[in-house]
């Protein structure tokens, strides 16, 4: 129980570094790399790609970096051992291959011609130097959590006190680390854990700095010794990172001289794309509101996209408020989810009242989202004796308009068959609090469920010790089941069993997933905006 309380208080931590990236931040011109010139047309002397975010890159540390933009930037620096892309495959970065035989003992090949910036090798030594810097308690890395699974970390992802080796981590030749885990796991929760949040920093540089100076060591104010397509030149917080080529990348120069992060207002996006200020944005990351998108899709020369459903706005129900299932089922036949994706998101978006949109492998297309039904609902309530004459508290993220907007939908809808919410609207740091400390009674929040390994976090909202009290001795079993389960078929059996019980049980409804728009001039070649996989080819990245 306590290893689970531990638990809890580490994906919390988690879940508000995530979520920090949800609070656009003030835009500003005074960014210097608008100086350069966005992409430019022929016969200009720089190559540059300027790419529009509405969230700060808040850290650069590659040991824990804060939201989607750090992650980002951090991951052009210090790159992943692999990468997901769109297709929901992973494609190699450090790593030339990751590969297992018995789901239990995982063999990982770095590419041998990988380099820092300083001329030297990137090898086996570097990982694990890495490795046991994230799992180090005086680094506090907040993706510790993710190593949990290895031999010899805690249920946190952290070393037993006095330890120094990771024991399910073995160097077998300066290319290649054999790494162990606590159970048999699958290949792909491997490589979407350990494999996607290991970004490897150089030993050369930081052996000799105590582990509890590392997160603020000169190093990762500006680092001057990294591995990835590009370098970091400079770096204002509120407003822009700017960077250039790394000319000796051991996958090829990229073509680009110089790639700049640009943070704007939502609102600043479209204009800055047809000024040619930016040239691009990143789906999730550069948010285009939902009421620019029909002038961002005719802009002239920009090609566009629908990125898939991820980011899914979830109802925290606190079941000391509504303990009986006919409430919550009652509560979710009540809201109007298809009005708020047509006429609100303008068909940018999906009906979700599930755990799993439609992006993710394990979704069982066989239990539909609940009809609007507000008859049934009535009857519901009814039945399970709800008062209509208290009031109840639906808790809202601030400064999201568009969620805003879907609150006050839902909030009338469910005055309508009985259910008085009133709202309150809460900057992210109260409503976290209260959702943890299951101060509430129904709460709004944006969550994005890994697509591939969605299990921590349905693990997190569905074990006992949930921020919504609920529990249920069958979704226990199932849980520790697909813990265990290396079969991906018997994985799909159990997903699908999940998400009828949640269906019938309503512990945490969800309304609706967004399909983030992407945008990029058409002078750009080789890239795309997508959530997942942008950066992987970005050395083959050019200007026409």
């Amino acid at each position: 129980m306590r290893a689970r309380r531990t638990w809890k208080k580490t994906l919390t931590f988690v879940l508000v570094a995530a979520l920090t990236t949800l609070t656009a931040c003030s835009g500003s011109n005074n960014n210097p790399s608008t100086a350069t010139g966005s992409a430019s047309p022929s016969g200009s002397s720089k190559k540059v790609v300027n790419i529009g975010v509405t969230y700060s890159p808040n850290a650069l540390n590659p040991l824990s970096p804060v939201g989607l933009v750090s992650s980002y930037v951090s991951g052009l620096m210090f790159l992943p051992l692999v990468e997901l892309d769109e297709d929901l495959t992973f494609k190699p970065m450090l790593a030339d291959s990751i590969a297992t035989t018995d789901n239990k003992t995982f063999t990982v090949k770095l590419n041998a011609n990988a380099k820092w910036t300083d001329g030297t090798p990137v090898t086996a030594d570097d990982v694990i130097f890495t490795m046991k810097l994230m799992s180090n308690a005086k680094v506090a890395s907040g993706f510790a959590y993710l190593f949990a699974i290895l031999e010899g970390l805690d249920d946190s992802g952290y070393l037993p006190g006095g330890t120094a080796d990771i024991s399910g981590v073995k160097k077998l030749d300066d290319h290649t680390i054999e790494m162990k885990t606590k159970a048999p796991t699958t290949l792909n929760i491997f490589q979407d854990t350990i494999g996607r949040y290991l970004l490897t920093v150089p030993q050369s540089v930081l052996k000799d700095v105590a582990p509890e100076n590392i997160n603020k060591s000169e190093f990762f104010q500006k680092p001057t010794v990294t591995n990835g397509p590009f370098k970091l030149v400079s770096y204002d917080r509120d407003h822009y990172v700017q960077m250039e080529a790394n000319k000796d990348y051991f996958k090829g120069a990229p073509k680009l001289e110089q790639l700049n992060f640009k943070v704007l207002q939502g609102t600043a996006i479209s204009a800055q794309l047809q000024s040619g200020e930016i040239d691009m944005n990143i789906p999730s990351a550069g948010v285009i509101p939902i009421a620019d998108y029909e002038k961002v899709k005719g802009l002239a020369g920009f090609t566009t996209n629908d990125g898939p459903p991820i980011a899914t706005q979830f109802m925290y129900i606190n079941e000391k408020t509504v303990p009986d299932a006919k409430q919550r089922q009652a509560i979710s036949y009540a809201i109007n989810r298809q009005l708020i994706v047509e006429k609100l998101l303008k068909g940018s978006g999906e009906v979700v009242d599930g755990f799993l949109t439609s992006y993710s492998p394990y979704v069982d297309t066989s239990v539909q989202p609940v009809a609007y039904d507000p008859e049934k609902a009535k009857s519901l309530l009814k039945e399970s004796g709800w008062d209509a004459g208290k009031t109840i508290n639906l808790s809202v993220l601030s400064g999201d308009s568009t969620l805003e907007q879907a609150a006050n939908i839902m909030a009338e809808n469910l005055k309508a068959v009985g259910v008085n919410a009133k709202i309150q609207m809460l900057d992210l740091a109260t409503l976290i609090d209260k959702l943890v400390k299951m101060e509430y009674d129904l709460g709004i929040l944006t969550v994005s469920l890994s697509p591939v390994n969605p299990l921590p976090d349905v693990a997190y909202f569905l074990h006992e010790g949930n921020p919504n009290g609920y529990k249920n001795a069958e979704i226990e079993t199932l849980l520790t089941a697909l813990q265990a389960e290396t079969d991906e078929a018997k994985i799909k059996e159990n997903y699908s069993k999940l998400q009828k019980i949640v269906a019938q049980d309503v512990p945490m409804p969800s309304i609706y997933a967004m399909k983030a728009l992407g945008a990029m001039n058409g002078k750009v070649t080789g890239a795309k905006p997508k959530d997942y996989g942008m950066f992987i080819n970005v050395h083959e990245w050019d200007v026409k």
